[in-house]
């Protein structure tokens, strides 16, 4: 009986968390969508990386205000992120398909995590320029080399086929709680959100796959390359227009997330499994 409250209250606490963090992620996608839908219709524009996102909110009027906010939110998900991966939170399991999942939440994570790093360094005065492109892949590229394109082209074709079949299929529907007034709508958001973040996913394989010799430790492709890559493709400013505009979907699918969302926020209280071992 002593234990119910601190375990209640931890887990209010990790879903709280967690909803903060899904609003910051909205913010930064949406930030990157606007612009990379204006870079469509633009001469002379450019794509924007999460960095360089995090860079134009704090540009804006509130941007004090809001720069404390991601400081906070973002490490918030990426607390979140782990707590999936580590204690399967949404009941993946242990299978080959379940590892993979929690696997990717658990580079999420930390790709959030260097995100709240330079959040914190704008907050404090320690940075003040956007990011290279890459993020996460620039702080692993050096470990493997040359090497590490293609596995890692692999690993992000896997990524938006894993995502398009997300948005086709409708799996994403069980994590959330729709009202039913506004379900319809809402589940199309969500689905183009997804897609778009598929097609993201896919210029990443892309470049990957056809740039080994031209990426190199210093500067892996990001999301920011992978806007520029889609740009350049036939028909390119349609697509880019559209992956903006996907992109803006997928942040309102993180806002989505964050009222209706199912945060399943494991027990953490370690006794029980303590009394087991003892056993």
């Amino acid at each position: 009986m002593s234990t119910s409250l601190p375990m209640r209250d931890h887990r209010d606490a990790i879903e709280k968390g967690a909803r903060l963090g899904y609003l910051a992620r909205a913010a930064v996608f949406i930030v990157i969508g606007t612009f990379a839908f204006r870079t469509a219709f633009a001469t002379g524009g450019g794509t924007l990386s999460e960095e360089d996102a995090i860079s134009r909110i704090v540009a804006s009027p509130l941007g004090g205000v809001l720069l404390v906010l991601l400081a906070v939110a973002l490490p918030c998900f990426s607390l979140w992120r782990f707590v999936q991966a580590i204690f399967d939170a949404d009941g993946y399991g242990t299978g080959a398909k379940g590892i993979a999942t929690r696997i990717g939440r658990f580079v999420s994570g930390l790709t959030y995590l260097f995100l709240s790093f330079y959040a914190a360094s704008l907050l404090f005065g320690l940075s003040t320029g956007g990011g290279e492109g890459g993020g996460l892949l620039n702080q692993w590229a050096p470990l493997f080399g040359p090497w590490f394109t293609v596995p890692a082209g692999i690993v992000m074709l896997g990524v938006a086929g894993s995502q398009a079949k997300k948005a086709w299929s409708g799996s994403f529907l069980r994590f959330l709680s729709l009202p039913p007034a506004h379900a319809r709508w809402m589940t199309a958001l969500c689905r183009f959100g997804i897609a778009a973040r598929s097609l993201v996913f896919a210029a990443l394989a892309f470049l990957f796959f056809t740039g080994a010799s031209r990426w190199s430790p210093d500067h892996m492709p990001g999301l920011e390359d992978a806007l520029v890559a889609i740009g350049s493709w036939p028909y390119g400013w349609l697509l880019l227009s559209g992956t903006g505009l996907g992109l803006v979907a997928f942040g309102a699918y993180a806002l989505i997330l964050s009222r209706y969302g199912h945060i399943r926020s494991p027990d953490l209280d370690p006794t029980d499994a303590l009394k087991r071992m003892g056993a």
